[in-house]
């Protein structure tokens, strides 16, 4: 059926694509932000990525972004000043990023905008609403489900 919808009722995909579209919107609502720190979208979304994925080769799998995007990107954060590449111990051909000080205020700023954003749509639900919202999304997005 067109655009994921069921006669009766929604399947899966067309809660997936609202789920994308208020993403979406919520990025594009806090395009000056990205703008005044001088950094793109997926630029932003690998900083945020670097604490837990420090190498570039896993940066690129989990971020599902061929290897020269991420060098790429890499290097516009580093020339930025929000990221520094540091020489792994044992293998001096490997490197391991890091966010510098600049790097973390500026996640810090995204999430806001991106923060208020959401939060303007959460206004738009009840508190029960909201924390039915709050709870259902925590049980989605948790390994196993419900029950881990």
């Amino acid at each position: 059926m067109p655009n994921g919808r069921k006669k009766g009722g929604r399947d899966a995909y067309g809660t997936l694509a609202d789920l994308w579209r208020l993403l979406q919107s919520i990025i594009d609502d806090s395009e000056s932000t990205f703008e005044a720190l001088g950094i793109s979208v997926k630029a932003y979304f690998l900083l945020d990525a670097v604490e837990e994925h420090p190498f570039p080769a896993e940066l690129a799998g989990k971020l599902l972004l061929p290897r020269p995007t991420v060098t790429y990107l890499i290097n516009q954060l580093e020339a930025g000043g929000f990221l520094e590449r540091r020489v792994e111990a044992g293998d001096l051909r490997k490197f391991r990023l890091v966010r510098t000080p600049a790097g973390v205020k500026a996640l810090r700023r995204v999430e806001e905008a991106m923060g208020r954003s959401f939060g303007e749509r959460l206004g738009r639900l009840s508190a029960d609403e909201a924390a039915a919202f709050d709870r259902i999304v925590g049980v989605l997005t948790r390994p196993g489900g419900r029950d881990a």
